[in-house]
């Protein structure tokens, strides 16, 4: 009570509690000497002291001025017997107490371990593995959990006590003048309890004197005694009938009771606090206790000695049980009992003690009429001692649940000092067999309902058991990021409100409701499939794993019926007969997958198919591609493409359908030409992939087509040409400067021909060719699926491909081709002297050159996915060029170069090789023999000497070989035997030292590599080309450059050199005829002789074939002019020609049996270059 002090070691304070140094030094948290504030550290040495202890120096530090000295001098002068009541014997050694909290620490350690090895932590599952900076993951399980906290815990613990050992040790190396201060703590705190003890002697003193009192003495019988020496007898007390008070005397003593009791009720001291709300009236005081009774008490007399007695009793809670005049007599007895033996208090308890006893039995009669009527069947009650238990939901599987009234005793419950423990009505209730500490229950004492109770049990019964399906699925993706709306409505007191609401699609909900007489949990709304998972749901044991589970794949479940529906609608093929593996779906969706349903467009084939799942964390659909057999290293058959998922509030109708087959097509069309860059190992540029809806954009893809190397066609270049050998060159190969090279082609998907199932392509790209070229290409000249606008110079290209093959090369191939016809009309258009006669789709005829009555032309044919084209000079047998075609088309397909610079080369060497070919033609007509093995000869006229052959090995580089008409063989020789060679020249372009382009004529290499051939049959013939040709010139001819070995002449001059050459050749032959004519009349003469001469006896200008010819020109010297561009000499291209057969060094061989045997008749056959 207010104004009583509180006791220390027996005795009351004064003001508070007062705690001693001991307790304060004692009960302090020990901390880092750092950290300790300045009074409770070490206290310092005296500030005369210095001493060096334990390898610590002291010394000075403090400054207090004359209170330092002062407490100083007082601690100097103490008396011996206070600085020694604490023995030296008390103190242990540091070096003890250090090692036996290390012990301790590691004894702990110990067993922290063998605790921590008890409790095993399960392993996450992958998804929700978060990985720490410090790479291991965050297990956030209980389990793992306790196990850091009792870690934390010893952690703590163990700190604490080194702290102690640390201000301990500080406090050891001034061990005298803590011994010292811990002495006179000890005395004073001596002196303390000595001061307080005798305050409460005094305290006990003053209490028990308020009894020492003495009756009023007698004093009649003492006078009598005192003055008889005896009694006559001793006073007594009769009883006299007292007359019926009247009305006034009524009122005066229930007034003076009122009085009394007032005044009693004041002053008594241990009046219960129960009891403290009481009114006096009538005589009697009236104690009212809340929602338990009402006690009438009256006193018999004004004495104070006068006890108690109970009036009436009144209980104050309904429904109020009746009580019959007996059990009213007993009870006010046993009352009046207690009252005597202690007073009002044990009243009251016995009392209280009743009224709980009555709650508990209406209680019981209330559960036993709920399990007859309504309750019946799912409610048992029984009274267990003084307990009721009611247990509900007995059909519920899992653990019982029930609830428990009865009568706690309050001992354990926390009160006010001033309270003492008292009984009261406590509600107890398990939950599935595991006691419920949570549960706000609300008992309304005044008025008695068990099933309020009951009600409120089952609400938060069903409450727990609904949050913990929402706190399940909150956390599930679908949930937590809002796509399906989750709501629960909560009662504490009323199940019928409790519900869960579960969003399963757009337009689709489930509710939740756990029924509260049978504890099943009831779903709506109804329908069949509503029934069987209501069926599930009740039968599971595990309400937080399993139910969540089951509600998840119901969802699922409706949403595979919404697809199917959907889907129905549209254009797919459901493949239900196709099954993945368990290792498949894990290696392609990576996550469980509740309903799985595979999809397939018809024109798709067996390649691609769209998968669409369910799980519990959302619906994905999934684009598969077919692997090749072996193409993977895994097991799975199929790749994904391109994954999404499938939105909770999308509606999934036909027309969602329709739009994702036409993305996932354009998706596969853009992906299928990616690979094949990506297979080419090509640049291409090519944006992400926009996720799928409505209004959804697929990217182009875009490349860079190089004119000059346009690989990503995937064709030869060349019809002929071997695979292994490569027409296209590399990139370093094409000059980086020449931006006209480049072609960036876009490529987008342009929809799907319904009619035979095949992708449209379209490309775009921007010509560089003028407005003007562009001009003269109408639809007639380009193909069906090519547009041109010759405005804005774009060409849009539409190719049809199926879907599983890629439009690049067909793309590729129609640029290819639109540019061989837009370069070589660009050329013709720029070039001087050049006319474009027609165009067509696969033909450009051209003229070039145009006499009066000659117009020379050309029909360039370009064939698709050749790079090559065609060439036709015209007129055929007229055009000089026609020799060039076969050399301009390798050269086509041999060259690096573009087309473009190829077609240009080709069109302004025809205007450059024009007078050369026009005179080495005319040679050539004039004196022409046939090539061809087995073509018989003409005969030889008789002013032809010689025969002109004439061959092309580019279109800058050409062979002249002169040889000897058939006809004009020696006598021993056929007639139809082949022409002897007279002599090699070879004509190169070759520019002189001011770049003047220019022809070079000169004789044909006679040593190639391994080949070796004289180019001269006579010395005599060489001797008289070098000294007319390339030495010398004939009077009044300067159009030509001597070179010693050589001749030089410009381009539009060719022909007085060529014809001079020809005069010196034609002339040594004719000379070589008349000289063996003369030769044969003599041998006619000698052969009667039987003399038999070499088989070129008749001529010894002439050699009858190789083996018996003399020695040709000697070898230059090692730095000798080779043939410009890496020109072969003329001849050495045949490889079927061989040498003839000459002894070492290039000689000639002896004439013997062997050498005559390999030619029959001793003749050479000489097959033409």
């Amino acid at each position: 009570m207010n104004g009583e002090r509180p006791t220390v070691n027996g005795a009351h304070t004064a003001n508070g509690t007062h705690r001693s140094v001991t307790d304060s030094s004692s009960s302090a948290n020990p901390l880092k000497p750092g950290l300790l504030p300045q009074n409770l550290l070490p206290p310092p040495p005296p500030p005369s002291l210095d001493r060096q202890e334990n390898g610590d120096a002291w010394s000075n530090r403090w400054d207090d001025g004359g209170a330092g000295h002062a407490a100083a001098s007082n601690q100097t002068h103490a008396p011996p017997e206070i600085l020694s009541l604490i023995s030296q014997d008390s103190y242990l050694p540091m070096a003890a107490l250090i090692s036996r909290a290390s012990q301790t620490c590691w004894n702990g350690l110990s067993d922290l371990v063998e605790q921590l090895a008890l409790l095993s932590v399960p392993d996450l599952p992958p998804e929700q593995a978060k990985l720490m900076p410090n790479g291991f993951t965050n297990n956030q399980s209980k389990a793992n959990l306790d196990k850091k906290d009792k870690i934390f815990k010893f952690a703590n613990e163990r700190k604490a006590d080194f702290i102690k050992l640390l201000v301990l040790l500080q406090w050891s190396k001034n061990v005298d003048e803590v011994s010292k201060t811990i002495s006179i703590n000890y005395w004073l705190m001596l002196r303390r309890q000595a001061y307080w003890g005798a305050i409460a002697s005094m305290a006990t003193l003053k209490q028990e004197s308020s009894n020492f009192q003495i009756p009023n003495p007698d004093l009649k019988t003492a006078a009598e005694v005192l003055s008889t020496g005896k009694v006559a007898n001793f006073p007594r007390l009769g009883y006299i009938a007292q007359p019926d008070l009247s009305t006034r005397q009524i009122l005066r003593v229930l007034k003076t009771l009122n009085q009394a009791l007032s005044v009693r009720l004041a002053l008594w001291d241990n009046l219960p606090p129960q009891l403290r709300s009481f009114r006096v009236h009538d005589g009697r005081a009236t104690f009212s206790v809340p929602y338990e009774f009402e006690l009438d008490v009256s006193t018999l007399d004004e004495s104070l000695e006068s006890p108690l007695r109970m009036v009436d009793l009144r209980l104050s809670f309904q429904p109020c049980p009746h009580l019959p005049d007996g059990l009213r007599s007993e009870i006010e007895l046993l009352a009046n009992s207690n009252i005597d033996q202690g007073g009002l208090a044990r009243c009251y308890e016995f009392l209280h003690e009743l009224a709980l006893s009555y709650k508990l039995a209406e209680f019981h009669k209330q559960a036993i009429e709920l399990s007859r009527n309504q309750w019946v069947g799912n409610l048992r009650a029984e009274l267990v001692r003084r307990n009721l238990v009611v247990q509900y939901w007995p059909e519920r599987h899992g653990g019982k649940s029930w609830v428990e009234i009865g009568i706690a005793s309050g001992r354990g419950k926390q009160r006010a000092v001033d309270m003492e423990p008292h009984s009261s009505l406590e509600i107890k209730c398990t939950l599935h067999g595991k006691r419920a500490e949570s549960l706000r229950l609300h008992l309304n004492e005044s008025v008695l309902c068990f099933e309020d109770i009951l009600r409120q049990v089952i609400a938060q019964h069903s409450t727990q058991i609904l949050d913990t399906i929402y706190d399940k699925l909150v956390s599930r993706p679908l949930f937590a990021d809002a796509e399906l709306s989750l709501e629960q409505s909560l009662s504490h007191d009323d199940p019928e409100v409790c519900s869960l609401v579960m969003q399963l699609s757009r337009s689709s909900q489930l509710q939740l409701k756990v029924d509260p007489v049978t504890g099943l949990i009831m779903v709506s709304p109804v329908t069949e499939r509503a029934e069987r998972l209501q069926f599930e749901v009740n039968r599971v044991q595990s309400v937080a794993d399993e139910v969540v589970s089951k509600l998840l794949n119901f969802r699922c479940s409706v949403r595979e019926s919404s697809v199917l529906a959907g889907i129905s609608g549209a254009r797919w093929e459901a493949l239900r007969s196709f099954k993945f593996t368990q290792a498949e779906i894990k290696s392609l969706f990576g996550r469980p997958v509740v309903k799985i349903n595979i999809f397939r467009q018809s024109q798709w084939g067996l390649e691609y198919s769209l998968a669409v799942t369910h799980g519990q964390d959302g619906d994905h659909w999934w684009l598969l591609q077919q692997v090749p057999l072996g193409a993977s290293s895994s097991q799975s058959r199929y790749k994904v493409l391109r994954n999404q998922g499938i939105g909770a509030s999308e509606e999934l109708s036909s027309a969602y359908f329709d739009c994702l087959a036409d993305y996932s097509m354009g998706l596969i069309c853009i992906q299928r030409n990616a690979d094949f860059f990506t297979e080419k190992k090509e640049n291409f540029g090519l944006r992400p992939f926009p996720a799928f809806d409505r209004h959804y954009e697929l990217p182009e893809l875009s490349f860079d087509l190089d004119m000059a190397r346009p690989s990503p066609s995937g064709q030869s270049s060349s019809a002929g040409a071997a695979d292994s050998t490569p027409t296209t060159p590399k990139a370093s190969d094409v000059p980086a400067e020449d931006a006209s090279l480049q072609r960036n082609v876009q490529v987008r998907f342009g929809g799907v021909d319904r009619s035979d199932l095949r992708v449209v392509t379209v490309a775009h790209y921007q010509t560089q060719a003028s407005s003007a070229v562009l001009g003269h290409l109408d639809k007639s000249v380009l193909d069906a699926g090519v547009k041109l606008n010759p405005e804005d110079r774009t060409v849009i290209i539409r190719v049809e491909t199926p879907m599983a093959e890629a439009a690049i090369p067909q793309i590729v191939a129609k640029v290819l081709d639109l540019e061989k016809v837009v370069s070589t009309v660009e050329q013709i258009h720029c070039l001087l002297g050049l006319r474009l006669k027609r165009i067509s789709n696969s033909t450009i005829s051209m003229v070039y050159h145009q006499e009066a009555l000659t117009e020379l032309g050309l029909n360039i044919i370009l064939t698709s996915g050749s790079p090559a084209p065609r060439l036709e000079f015209l007129p055929p047998q007229v055009n000089p060029h026609q020799i060039l075609a076969q050399a301009y088309t390798k050269t086509f397909a041999a060259n690096r170069a573009p087309f473009a610079t190829t077609m240009r080369n080709l069109l302004t060497s025809l205007t450059a090789t024009l007078p050369l070919l026009t005179i080495l033609h005319t040679l050539q007509q004039g004196h022409e023999f046939a090539s061809k093995p087995g073509q018989q000869q003409p005969p030889a006229e008789p002013g032809d000497h010689v025969r002109v052959h004439l061959l092309a090995r580019t279109e800058t580089q050409f062979a002249v070989q002169y040889f000897t008409p058939a006809g004009q063989a020696p006598n021993d020789v056929k007639n139809d035997s082949a022409p002897q060679l007279l002599a090699r020249f070879e004509i190169l372009s070759e520019a002189n030292h001011s770049g003047k382009a220019g022809w070079l004529v000169r004789p044909a290499l006679e040593e190639f590599q391994s080949y070796s051939r004289p180019s001269y049959s006579s010395p005599d013939l060489a001797a008289k080309v070098k000294q007319e040709i390339f030495s010398q010139r004939p009077a009044g001819q300067s159009t030509w450059f001597l070179l010693d070995r050589g001749a030089w002449c410009t381009v539009d001059h060719p022909e007085p050199l060529l014809k001079a050459l020809h005069d010196v050749v034609w002339n040594w032959a004719k000379q070589a005829k008349m000289s063996a004519g003369n030769a044969g009349s003599k041998e006619d003469s000698n052969k009667g002789k039987g003399a038999q001469g070499g088989s070129n006896a008749n001529n010894p200008s002439v050699t009858n074939g190789a083996n018996n010819r003399g020695p040709g020109p000697a070898k230059g010297a090692p730095g000798r002019q080779q043939a410009a561009n890496n020109a072969m000499p003329n001849g050495a291209n045949m490889k079927v020609q061989r040498p003839p057969v000459n002894g070492p060094g290039g000689k000639p061989a002896p004439n013997n049996a062997k050498t005559n045997a390999r030619n029959p008749q001793g003749r050479d056959v000489i097959t033409l270059d």
